[in-house]
C-alpha cells in the first residue's frame, strides 16, 4: 500500500516558465547563450511509503540485540522510518519522478539520471531504461550513476547542468531520479551507524529555471577508504581521524568557488547517518548549528535521496532566506566528499 506522502515545490512556477518560452518551449537559443546560463534546481518532489516503523520494530527485523536497538535511540537519534519490504524499487522511486515531470512538457526533458547507492539493490540490470519507459520518455538519453554512493545526487545535479549547457537548449531539463532498496542486511544496517529507510526523491535540472540557483560544487574521492565498511581497522581508523579535515576542505572550497566563506552559509543540508555523526565531525559548534538534521528522526537515512527529501522539509517550512546561500553536503561510503552552494529562489516555498 503507498501513500500520497509526497510534496512538489516549484511546479506553478515551472508552468509559468514553460508558458514563457512558447508554445512549444522547444526552441534551441543557442548553446553561447547556454554556457553563460545558471543552473537551477527547478520542482523537486519526495515520496515515501506508507508503513511506518519505530527504531525497535526496524531493529527486531534485522535481528539487533536490545543493547543495539537502545544504542540507536538514544545514541544515534533514531525514532520512526517509512519502511516497506513489499515496496520495490520501481513503487518506490517512480511516484517523485512523475510528480515533478508532470510539471514540463516531456518533450522538454533530455535526460534521466538515475543515483544507485546499492549495486545489489532491487531493479534489474537496466534500471535507467526501465525509469524511461516507465515515465514514457522514448527520446530521451538514460544512465545510471554508481561508486559515490550517498553522495551521488550532488554529482547528478552537477552532470545534468553540464549536459544541457553543451546541448545549448535553454528550454530543456533533466530528470534526477533518487531512491534505492538494498537486499543485503550489510546495505540495511551501515556498520551499526545507519538504519536505511524507504525514501525517495526527484528533481528537475534546467538552465535559467525559477529554483534554486547552483552556484559551485566540490567534490572529493579518497580512494584509499574505497572498502567502505569492510576497510581494515587500521585503515577506517585512519579515515576517522581525517573525516573532519576532509569535510571541512570541500565545504571551504565550494564556498570559496561561490564567492563566499563559510560564515556566509545560512544553512547546510546534510545526508541523515543519524544525529550522532556530525558532532563528530564538525568540531565547530557555530558551524554546526546551521546543520540540519530535523528529519533524521522522522525518515532515518534514505539513500541517495537525503539531501533532496531535506531540501523539500526546509521548503515546506520555509527556512531558506532566499538572498543567502545554503550548501548541501554529502558523504559517500567509498568515500567521496561533496559539498555544493546553491541560492534558494523566492518562489520556491510553496507546497503543491
Amino acid at each position: 500500500m503507498i501513500a500520497d506522502r509526497m510534496d512538489c515545490y516549484g511546479c506553478e512556477n515551472m508552468r509559468q516558465a514553460a508558458v514563457n518560452t512558447g508554445v512549444d518551449g522547444l526552441a534551441n537559443p543557442g548553446a553561447s547563450d547556454a554556457l553563460e546560463a545558471l543552473v537551477t534546481i527547478d520542482a523537486v518532489g519526495s515520496f515515501f511509503p506508507e508503513r511506518v516503523m519505530t527504531v525497535e520494530e526496524r531493529a527486531m527485523q534485522l535481528e539487533l540485540n536490545p543493547a543495539e536497538t537502545h544504542m540507536f535511540r538514544r545514541f544515534h537519534g533514531l525514532d520512526r522510518m517509512h519502511y516497506d519490504p513489499e515496496v520495490g524499487l520501481y513503487e518506490l522511486v517512480l511516484p517523485a519522478a512523475q510528480k515533478v515531470l508532470a510539471q514540463v512538457d516531456p518533450r522538454s526533458v533530455r535526460y534521466v539520471i538515475h543515483c544507485q547507492t546499492d549495486r545489489e539493490a532491487e531493479g534489474t540490470a537496466n534500471i535507467a531504461d526501465d525509469l524511461k519507459r516507465l515515465l514514457s520518455l522514448d527520446d530521451v538519453t538514460a544512465f545510471t550513476l554508481t561508486q559515490q554512493n550517498c553522495a551521488l545526487s550532488l554529482t547528478a545535479i552537477d552532470i545534468a547542468g553540464a549536459l544541457l549547457r553543451n546541448d545549448g537548449d535553454l528550454a530543456a531539463h533533466a530528470l534526477v531520479v533518487t531512491g534505492d532498496k538494498p537486499r543485503s542486511r550489510e546495505s540495511q544496517l551501515l556498520a551499526n551507524t545507519c538504519m536505511v529507510a524507504d525514501g525517495a526523491a526527484s528533481c528537475l535540472v534546467s538552465l535559467n529555471g525559477p529554483g534554486a540557483v547552483v552556484r559551485s560544487l566540490a567534490t572529493s574521492a579518497k580512494g584509499e577508504y574505497s572498502d567502505g565498511f569492510r576497510m581494515s581497522v587500521e585503515t577506517a581508523r585512519a579515515h576517522i581521524e581525517e573525516l573532519p579535515r576532509n569535510l571541512l576542505g570541500v565545504m571551504e572550497e565550494a564556498a570559496s568557488r561561490a564567492g563566499y566563506k563559510l560564515d556566509d552559509i545560512q544553512m547546510i543540508v546534510p545526508t541523515n547517518p543519524n544525529l550522532s555523526t556530525w558532532p563528530e565531525v564538525v568540531k565547530n559548534p557555530e558551524l554546526r548549528s546551521k546543520f540540519f538534521v530535523d528529519n533524521v528522526p522522522r525518515y532515518s537515512h534514505c539513500l541517495a535521496a537525503d539531501v533532496l527529501i531535506n531540501y523539500t522539509t526546509l521548503l515546506d517550512e520555509r527556512r531558506f532566506d532566499p538572498q543567502r546561500p545554503s550548501m548541501f553536503i554529502a558523504i559517500g561510503v567509498g568515500m567521496t566528499f561533496s559539498a555544493m552552494v546553491f541560492t534558494p529562489s523566492a518562489d520556491m516555498g510553496v507546497s503543491l
